[in-house]
């Protein structure tokens, strides 16, 4: 069974490019397993901040979302931004692609802990993972432990199928979960990150569907991730009559904007309601924000 269990992360490994990224230009790309003398030619200290990137099923690092994260986190981040490319993999069926979920997750724990052995620091860490690459950001953050924990993990429309009704506390995954959730179809309805970032119809549904059908509910979610780094996205104080609430929510502060934070605001946890729009870029202005307030009075 071990000997099944390594040839499964090796057969995975096989399939995975590493893309390293300095102020938004691409400095190196490499296979699996990470060589010493290979993460010498990326131009990322160690002593510098670190993202790493986990796209989602029939995606890559070439996708136009990756892409722009990546160009937002070097301008506002800094540091050094990796894009781990398993798409040789998350090209085939759904199904394919979560029969590796583990070999994945085992492959990417081992690259975090080559970025250790050469330096890097946990506390200077940060992941991103969107849709079935939210799962995995989750997976690999708690298998990290309890050696390494890492500082930051956001996701976007964790993926639920396959994953589902399973409960698991997100939570433990990093020192700071945030979790955006987007929709009810392809999401996952299991709440347990340090913050729940409710979009749109109680994070079940996006009303901009109805201008744009090609991104649907679940795709729009990195989309609003990506545009809060410059568009403010408000939270409501209290939540939507119509978001039956299971537990305390959050106390909010007044004109609270949600994404992408470096200094993770532990007073503000739990569920948090963002209402979003018919268009593009898909927020909110306070005075729209404050008719929505009133009307939930």
């Amino acid at each position: 069974m071990v000997f099944q269990q390594r040839a499964l992360k090796t057969d995975v490994q096989k399939t995975m490019v590493l893309q390293f990224f300095k102020n938004n230009t691409k400095t190196m790309e490499t296979s699996v397993p990470l060589l010493e003398n290979a993460l010498r030619g990326s131009d990322c200290n160690p002593t510098d901040k670190f993202a790493i990137i986990l796209h989602g099923w029939i995606q890559s690092c070439s996708d136009d979302w990756a892409l722009a994260l990546i160009e937002r986190l070097s301008f506002y981040r800094g540091g050094c931004v990796i894009c781990i490319d398993y798409s040789i993999i998350a090209s085939s069926s759904y199904m394919r692609l979560y029969s590796k979920f583990k070999g994945i997750t085992e492959s990417i724990v081992s690259i975090i802990k080559s970025l250790f052995k050469n330096g890097f620091d946990p506390s200077q860490g940060y992941l991103f993972g969107f849709s079935f690459g939210g799962q995995l950001a989750s997976a690999v953050g708690r298998s990290l432990q309890p050696h390494f924990i890492i500082q930051t993990i956001d996701t976007c429309d964790m993926a639920g199928p396959g994953f589902d009704p399973i409960t698991v506390d997100h939570s433990t995954a990093g020192k700071h979960v945030q979790c955006f959730h987007s929709s009810r179809d392809k999401g996952t309805l299991i709440y347990s990150c340090h913050r729940n970032i409710m979009l749109g119809s109680c994070g079940l549904s996006q009303p901009s569907v109805a201008s744009q059908q090609h991104l649907g509910s679940h795709g729009l979610c990195v989309d609003i991730y990506i545009n809060s780094f410059d568009y403010p996205f408000y939270a409501l104080k209290t939540p939507p009559a119509e978001c039956i609430p299971f537990k305390t929510e959050s106390n909010v502060p007044n004109d609270y904007t949600v994404g992408y934070e470096e200094n993770f605001n532990t007073q503000v946890i739990g569920r948090i309601y963002v209402p979003t729009s018919l268009h593009y870029p898909y927020n909110l202005s306070k005075r729209e924000l404050n008719k929505i307030y009133a009307n939930n009075l």
